[in-house]
C-alpha cells in the first residue's frame, strides 16, 4: 500500500472521528443526551457506524452504553439479522423456562442452534433482577439470540452485547474508559430498556396520552423519555397507564356494542 493511500485512509478516519466528536458536543447540550455522557454518545455513534446502523436509531434506543461496553436491543439485533435475509426460528419446545433458537444463514446455508434457560440465568445470578422476574420469556429470548448471533452472525452484530447482558449481570464490573473526555459519573439507577418498552406498548397508539405522560416527566423529573425516569416514578406512571389502557378497551367494547345494537335495530326497522 502506497504512502498516499495510507495518508488518505488516515485522513478519512480522522475526519470521521472529528465529525463524531462534533455530533457528541452538539447532543450534549440537550438534557436527554447529556445523561448518556459524552463517552457514551461517542461509543454508540461509532458502533452504529461500524454496523451500518443509522446513528439516530442507535441513540433512540437501539444501542446502549453500559459499563464501558455497548449493548444492542434484542429488537434491533433481530431486525439486523433478518434484514440480511437470514433465518431465526424459535423451537416449539421453548417456554417460560427455556428459549431454543435455530438459525440459518441465507448466503451459505450454515445452521446453528443455541439456547438459554432459566437454570442458566440462575447460575449466573440474573434472576434476582425485577426485569428477569417480570419479563422472563423476553430475557430468555434475548440471551439465546445473543448466543446464536455470536456463533452464526458475528458479521452482523460485531462486538456488541444484547440488552441486559451487561447491565443485568452482577458479575460484570464497569470498565468504562473515556473516548476523548473524562468519564462522567454513572447515572442513578432508572428504568431498564425492557421496562420502558413495556410502558410504550401499554400506551400503544394513544398519542394524546403519551404526550401527557412526557409533559409530566419534563415538568416533574426534568426528562423527556420513558427510559430516563426515576424508578419510583415509573411504577406510578405504569399503574396509571394500565388504567388508561383498561378505560380505552372498555370504551372500544361499549362502542362495538352500540354499533351491534344499531345494526340490529336497523334490520328490524328494515323489516
Amino acid at each position: 500500500m502506497s504512502n498516499e493511500i495510507v495518508k488518505g485512509t488516515t485522513s478519512a478516519v480522522m475526519s470521521e472521528l472529528q465529525n463524531s466528536h462534533q455530533l457528541c458536543q452538539m447532543l450534549m447540550k440537550t438534557p436527554h443526551y447529556a445523561k448518556m455522557g459524552a463517552e457514551g454518545i461517542f461509543a454508540i455513534v461509532e458502533t452504529a457506524k461500524s454496523l451500518n446502523v443509522d446513528p439516530r436509531q442507535a441513540l433512540g434506543g437501539g444501542l446502549y452504553y453500559v459499563k464501558g461496553k455497548v449493548e444492542m436491543s434484542a429488537r434491533m439485533m433481530n431486525s439486523l439479522i433478518r434484514a440480511q435475509h437470514h433465518s431465526i426460528t424459535r423451537d416449539r419446545k421453548s417456554d417460560d423456562t427455556i428459549c431454543i433458537l435455530h438459525g440459518k444463514r441465507a448466503d451459505n446455508g450454515d445452521t446453528w442452534t443455541e439456547s438459554f434457560s432459566l437454570e442458566d440465568a440462575k447460575r449466573a445470578g440474573l434472576t434476582n433482577s425485577p426485569v428477569w422476574k417480570n419479563f422472563t420469556r423476553d430475557m430468555l429470548f434475548a440471551r439465546a439470540l445473543s448466543r446464536l448471533a455470536r456463533q452464526l452472525f458475528p458479521d452482523i452484530i460485531g462486538n456488541v452485547y444484547v440488552e441486559g447482558e451487561i447491565s443485568l449481570d452482577p458479575n460484570i464490573r464497569s470498565t468504562a474508559e473515556p473516548a476523548y473526555v473524562e468519564a462522567q459519573p454513572e447515572p442513578k439507577a432508572g428504568v431498564l430498556p425492557a421496562e420502558a418498552q413495556e410502558l410504550d406498548e401499554i400506551i400503544g397508539e394513544d398519542e394524546e396520552y403519551r404526550q401527557s405522560v412526557l409533559k409530566f416527566l419534563v415538568k416533574n423529573c426534568g426528562v423527556n423519555a420513558f427510559n430516563e425516569m426515576p424508578r419510583d416514578i415509573y411504577e406510578k406512571v405504569k399503574v396509571r397507564a394500565l388504567k388508561n389502557q383498561k378505560d380505552r378497551e372498555e370504551k372500544r367494547n361499549l362502542y362495538a356494542e352500540e354499533l351491534n345494537t344499531y345494526g340490529e335495530l336497523s334490520q328490524i326497522g328494515g323489516k
